[in-house]
């Protein structure tokens, strides 16, 4: 009598043998969901940007505001044409805009600099960070009058005073940034033998980006309001000059047109601060 054989386990189907697609998943799934929510992100920005328009247009027609509070978008367009084809706009534009990245580059390397520097010992910290906290909450507009008198109205009283505005939230954030790393972390560096340099450079360092980020972009900010600031309050030349003069004769569309060229500059200044800050595998 031959022995009963048992019925041998059901074979899985392969994938699409019930007629449906197989699903995706892996780094593909994640790349495409990625895809579809910058894509939403995108259209929202655009719907917010139409919303924006139309009520500027509702405004300033059936919404009966006067021009003096608010032109209308025809005269904005014409003036932002009529100042773009001009020499003296751009070289304006180019000052400020030397100001600014100079400010910028100073506060930022300082900042970094200092809190890293006082995160490295707990003595340190204990000393410097209630002063640049003081330094980041103080209305720092006070002190630009000592550097109008200290280095006149050029162009060096615009870069020390910015730098100065967004040197504090760099310097807090990269303090605090490099004190919150993780102890254990640096413990695990030095077994596998790691120097003092390497620590700082691959376990400190990266640990304290997104913190040391956050207040670059702070003070990217506040190096553009201080310079544009300083230009309207005392200067012959820049952005912020010609916007308190047009501000002063009461030439409305042109101060719009200049605020329109200024956030653009702010817009691309904050995206290629954001790029250098993203690691690039999340790019």
């Amino acid at each position: 009598m031959s022995p009963v054989k048992a019925d041998a386990a059901p074979r899985p189907a392969p994938p699409g043998a019930d007629g449906r697609a197989p699903r995706r998943t892996g780094p593909r799934l994640g790349r495409s969901r990625a895809r579809r929510q910058l894509l939403a992100v995108w259209l929202l920005r655009a719907l917010l940007l139409v919303v924006v328009v139309g009520a500027w247009w509702y405004a300033t027609g059936p919404g009966g505001v006067s021009p003096l509070l608010l032109p209308k978008l025809g005269p904005v367009g014409d003036r932002l044409g009529a100042l773009l084809g001009t020499g003296q706009l751009w070289s304006d534009l180019g000052l400020t805009v030397v100001e600014i990245l100079l400010a910028f580059l100073v506060s930022a390397a300082a900042g970094v600099l200092v809190g890293f520097w006082a995160g490295r010992t707990e003595l340190r910290a204990r000393i410097v960070e209630p002063l640049v906290a003081w330094g980041y909450m103080a209305p720092l507009v006070l002190f630009y009058p000592l550097f109008i008198a200290w280095f006149d109205i050029g162009m060096t009283s615009k870069v020390l005073y910015g730098a100065l505005s967004g040197f504090f939230p760099i310097a807090f954030n990269a303090l605090r940034g490099f004190r919150a790393v993780d102890p254990r972390h640096l413990r695990v560096a030095r077994a596998f033998g790691a120097s003092a340099v390497q620590t700082d450079w691959l376990v400190k360092s990266r640990a304290a980006l997104p913190m040391v980020m956050a207040g670059v972009r702070v003070g990217a900010a506040l190096d553009i309001i201080a310079v544009i600031l300083a230009e309207m309050l005392a200067s012959s030349r820049g952005l912020g000059y010609e916007l308190a003069q047009a501000s002063q004769t009461l030439q409305i569309p042109d101060v719009f047109a200049l605020i329109l060229i200024l956030l653009v500059f702010v817009a691309l200044m904050q995206l290629a601060i954001q790029k250098a800050g993203t690691p690039r595998h999340q790019q």
